[in-house]
């Protein structure tokens, strides 16, 4: 079957990776796993997973289990949230019971005993309300990531023959502060011309031009109530 998207898996048990690696690879998904050592810090395992180029992340819970983290996948997931808080990303265990105390987003937690029995997986409803989970959180991002990119790009090729109006520049504003904050380590989300000096001083310009307008509003309005 063709790989339609990219899945991180981050599991300290490297058989667990082979075996869902195997698992979806039969419902078109590509399972990359990290490289864990004794004593591997938290940073050092996400700088692979921002590398990796994935599509969504699957976390183990019980991390520490073998006794090489200090950490489950709680601390993963509020790591992840917090630098790129829009992205794919749920708890995979057979924990769940152990996870949901320490989770705080109940709804990203998925029991692999119940998502993947040992019956046959292709017709199980919840292996397939799954497999549908992944592909629509995975596609519903796309969908806001390129939505806000091709707004940029639209605005940023029309400023090359016209001016942008002042409501134009407050959306090009707007949507590109939107697409940083989905990412607070990289700007690999945002159109490369658009971190061009040229293009990072209209936009400064486009502040200024935003906020005379919004001075020109309040005084306007101060004058009618005097009036």
């Amino acid at each position: 079957m063709d790989m339609h998207y990219k899945i991180g898996y981050i599991d300290e048990d490297t058989n667990q990776v082979k075996l869902y690696r195997r698992r979806l690879r039969d419902f078109g998904f590509e399972v990359v796993g990290y490289e864990f050592h004794k004593g591997i810090t938290l940073e050092e395992l996400m700088e692979q997973v921002y590398n990796s180029d994935i599509d969504l992340l699957m976390i183990d819970f019980r991390l520490n289990e073998s006794n090489i983290v200090p950490f489950n996948g709680d601390a993963v997931e509020r790591e992840i949230y917090e630098r790129k808080p829009l992205f794919p990303h749920i708890i995979f265990t057979n924990k769940a019971d152990q996870a949901e105390p320490e989770v705080d987003d109940l709804k990203i937690i998925f029991d692999k005993e119940i998502v993947f029995p040992s019956d046959d997986e292709s017709e199980n409803p919840q292996t397939k309300r799954f497999i549908d989970t992944l592909t629509k959180s995975i596609e519903q991002y796309k969908r806001h990531i390129s939505k806000r990119k091709d707004i940029i790009s639209e605005l940023l090729e029309k400023e090359q023959n016209d001016t942008l109006s002042t409501e134009e520049k407050n959306l090009l504003l707007s949507t590109q502060r939107e697409l940083l904050s989905l990412d607070t380590l990289r700007i690999s989300e945002v159109p490369e011309s658009l971190t061009s000096i040229d293009s990072l001083e209209k936009i400064a310009k486009a502040r200024q031009d935003a906020e005379a307008y919004i001075k020109s509003l309040l005084e306007k309005g101060s004058d009618e109530r005097k009036g």
